[in-house]
């Protein structure tokens, strides 16, 4: 399977644009800053998942839950695709991986009503490009996104159906809305092959049919096409301004550094754009803010969920199938249909935040399992029937316990509504680090009238389908009527200053707590942008707003983004398809002398006296086993860090490094050698190389851990080992840091757990069989 990001160890030092984040506002970034001609880097800290590759049963999808307590205890991988954060008063979910919560939302794209963006939050620059930049973002926007409603001539689905019966009830406005999702098979305007929409319903779990248009379809292959990098499995940690450019602090994720507590790596950038969400781009600031970085104290305020509310009919009379495939093979289940399918728009109200919108939606398979035992207690609990009678209790007891016996395909959980409702709150949430954890509160917000008022329709709503109603479970008084939002909004919003917000209304990050001086080359792009809520699904006014984001940059630069989809779609310039490699983490230490340059004991003794350590935390990737065991020429690629205060007061960056793997050494029998090549980059700019070996030879009694465990080390000026000589030393590995190592060892890109097993062992025998050869 083809990729668009590249492997870690290919990143570069320095790059024109970095982009932090890849959802709707960094693949929009990426795309158009690569179509005006810039050497574009992209950070994501999540994975990259490719259709076929979502959890669609139980077990697969917790393995990707990641949870952020409110104790500031972290469940589950942070790279998990499903990732929650548990705050005191509101939760949110988002996506992470390549693609952002486009991987995982319902792909409704709705402009927002115009009355939105008179309210004079937003600021008058934004206001005055209403009809025309910002209405070229939204055009340009569907272009690349295709959002389309569902069309008449597919077959008929039964909660869109049931949401109509609920709007004639309601005596309100129903419609189709466009969805980003592709109904004819084809090669897509980018060049990205894909099929029609199989009606499965899993839409928010991922989509594994190629129908959905996530970024990962459009945006983020369009700017691969037009040469931009893209990195996944890197979390940017904080910010940092030296001089004309920008360093991008950043940690590899499932590399095992973490438990060495190894220092950031960066890279440096002539431009950074934010554009890792609501949620993620503020962390950034604000960390970066307690770093040092000058920016305004409105950071993190006005904070909203965009009026979320999550709310089920439960076990009513009219079947729903709103459950998805999951696993189940398609052909033989009757048609879900998208996530999303109608909307009941309630907006035209004569005070714009009253006014709501209700969609129907749809439960990701791989939940089916607990559906019918959550729902039957919800039910019990919170539910509120709306029809009554000896006899619609007892058909209800019956269908119940249908879905108790047979699962969430019959009964009550078959005929179960799922509603998404966005409307207004007053978005006067504040999102703050505490103990690097970042953190939300907004106290009584699940208390405004608004909500109230929306689960009232809500019960209007479900009363002609016979169900019960059953709020969000937290909206109640045992949790406080806590929130739960999926479309987070707000932290760096829009102002015409600092002391009104974070950015200008072109996006540039105010440079200080008041007035409007900005970093000229510092962006946020993404909902954290957006100052109010919306009372609509949010991703086309994002993507809208980044539009005009991206057009703003490239005419203040005389840059010129070309637009043209017209022609035939390059073809997709994917990563190839890796092979099995193996991957660890390393961590050596030990003492480094600039005084002694010829000897290497003695270099190391006089570092120790001097008090002049050096130590590294390094991984090691070699992405091809076979190459590396049948070809000692071959290296594997070294990425991390190196801590060597006499050379750099701060840790320097290993980028482009080479290992060899038992190299015969030259004029000495039975002699191999372990090689380090490294190039470093220090925060100032300068450059140096590492250069470092591990002699394996058998000397008279028992030395084979000395010798596995000693580097001896040079280091030189400049990008190579011809350059003059700045210092020696010796690291050893500690007994503990190996201990961890042996943790980090694991086979990447195997495709079942045989293969694994497999590279494991030939990579353990391949290290044993040649020690023994030497050694016995």
């Amino acid at each position: 399977m083809t990729r668009l990001s590249s492997p870690i160890e290919n990143i570069k030092n320095h790059y024109t644009v970095v982009v932090i984040g890849s959802g709707y506002g960094g693949g929009i970034a990426a795309s158009r800053l690569a179509r005006a001609g810039q050497q574009v880097c992209v950070l994501e800290r999540g994975k990259e998942f490719q259709p076929g590759e979502y959890p669609n049963e139980p077990k697969e999808a917790v393995k990707e839950m990641q949870v952020d307590l409110l104790s500031g205890k972290h469940i589950g991988s942070p790279t998990g695709l499903y990732d929650f954060h548990i705050n005191k008063d509101i939760n949110v979910f988002v996506g992470c991986g390549l693609g952002g919560t486009s991987l995982v939302n319902a792909n409704v794209s709705l402009k927002a009503e115009p009355r939105v963006f008179a309210d004079t939050r937003w600021p008058k620059g934004l206001r005055d490009d209403v009809d025309t930049l910002l209405a070229e973002g939204y055009r340009r926007a569907e272009e690349m996104l295709k959002p389309t409603p569902y069309p008449q001539n597919f077959p008929h689905i039964h909660k869109l159906q049931a949401l109509e019966k609920s709007a004639k009830y309601l005596n309100e406005k129903f419609y189709r809305p466009p969805i980003n999702v592709t109904f004819k098979d084809g090669v897509n305007h980018v060049g990205v092959e894909q099929k029609a929409c199989n009606l499965c319903g899993d839409c928010v779990s991922g989509c594994n049919h190629k129908a959905k248009n996530t970024v990962l379809m459009n945006y983020l292959p369009d700017a691969k096409n037009h040469g931009a990098e893209i990195y996944t499995q890197v979390s940017v940690r904080y910010l940092e301004r030296q001089e004309n450019r920008w360093l991008v602090h950043y940690q590899l994720m499932n590399t095992g550094q973490d438990k060495f507590n190894a220092p950031t790596m960066f890279i440096s950038a002539d431009m950074v754009i934010l554009a890792a969400g609501t949620l993620g781009s503020t962390e950034i600031l604000l960390r970066s803010q307690a770093k040092g970085l000058s920016v305004s104290d409105q950071l993190g305020h006005y904070f909203t969920g965009n009026g979320d509310v999550l709310a089920f009919g439960y076990n009513t009379e009219q079947v729903i199938n709103g459950v998805g495939f999951g696993d189940r093979l398609p052909n033989e289940q009757e048609p879900v249909g998208p996530c999303i399918t109608g909307i009941v728009d309630m907006r035209q109200q004569p005070v714009l935040d009253n006014g709501m919108v209700i969609e129907e939606g749809s439960i990701p398979g791989a939940l089916a399992p607990i559906l019918p035992s959550s729902f039957a207690a919800a039910g019990k609990i919170l539910g509120e029937d709306t029809d009554q009678g000896i006899g619609d209790r007892l058909q209800e007891k019956l269908r119940e316990g249908e879905s108790l016996t047979h699962g969430a395909y019959t009964g009550a959980v078959r005929n179960t509504q799922t509603y998404l409702v966005m409307t207004h709150d007053d978005a006067a949430g504040r999102m703050y680090l505490e103990n690097d954890r970042l953190s939300i509160e907004w106290e009584g917000v699940g208390k405004q009238p608004i909500f109230q008022r929306v689960n009232d329709r809500l019960e209007e709503a479900t009363r002609p389908l016979g169900g019960t109603q059953i709020p969000n479970p937290i909206w109640s008084n045992v949790f406080g009527h806590d929130l739960i939002s999926v479309h987070p909004l707000g932290g760096c919003i829009l102002a015409e200053d600092a002391e009104h917000g974070v950015v200008n209304h072109k996006g540039q990050v105010f440079s200080s707590q008041q007035g409007a001086d900005v970093y000229e080359n510092l962006y946020v792009a993404d909902g954290s942008v957006i100052p109010r809520t919306l009372g609509v699904n949010p991703l086309l006014t994002i993507s809208a707003v980044a539009e005009r984001c991206c057009a703003l940059i490239a005419k203040d630069r005389g840059w010129t983004i070309n637009y043209d989809l017209s022609s035939a779609p390059a073809p997709t310039n994917a990563t190839p398809t890796a092979k099995v490699g193996i991957q660890f983490t390393e961590k050596m230490r030990g003492f480094f002398s600039t005084k002694v340059k010829d000897d290497y004991q003695k270099a190391a003794q006089q570092g120790q006296k001097d008090a002049s350590p050096l130590e590294f935390t390094v991984t090691v990737i070699a992405d091809d086993i076979d190459l590396l065991l049948n070809d000692p020429q071959h290296p594997g690629k070294i990425i991390g860090t190196v801590t060597a205060p006499v050379i750099s007061s701060d840790p320097l960056t290993v980028t482009k490094g080479d290992f060899n793997l038992f190299i015969e050494a030259e004029d000495q029998p039975q002699t191999r050698k372990m090689c380090y090549g490294m190039y470093m980059t220090a925060e100032n700019g300068q450059s140096y190389y590492f250069e470092g070996f591990k002699q394996i030879h058998d000397d008279p009694g028992f030395d084979v851990w000395a010798d596995t465990t000693t580097l001896y080390v040079t280091v030189y000026a400049g990008d190579s080992n011809k350059n003059p000589v700045i210092g020696k030393g010796i690291l050893k590995i500690q007994p503990v840091d190996f201990i961890k190592q042996m943790t980090t060892l694991k086979v990447i890109n195997a495709k079942t757990r045989w293969e694994q097993l497999q590279a494991i062992d030939r990579f353990s025998r391949f290290f044993a069989g040649t020690l023994t050869k030497i050694y016995v």
